[in-house]
């Protein structure tokens, strides 16, 4: 079995955008249409990181989930 070196930085770097370009969509098809706010609904609490210096929390939803597959299925074409 041969072990092929993969970019770690661009994987995360497209399923950070992933994330973030599909909660962006999934909040506009919300307005656009209030019957489909299930996609909106937060799946988890707020997780987060508290460094004292920077803080951020992560609420993952359905649509996120959606945009980091679809940026892994364009992670595996590359």
């Amino acid at each position: 079995m041969a072990f092929i070196k993969t970019n770690i930085g661009l994987l995360v770097a497209i399923i950070l955008l992933g994330a973030i370009l599909g909660s962006a969509l999934g909040t506009l098809v919300a307005k656009m249409y209030p019957t489909l706010t299930i996609i909106k609904k937060n799946l988890t609490g707020p997780i987060g990181l508290n460094l004292e210096i920077i803080s951020f929390n992560i609420k993952l939803n359905f649509s996120a989930i959606m945009g980091i597959l679809i940026g892994l299925l364009i992670y595996r074409k590359i």
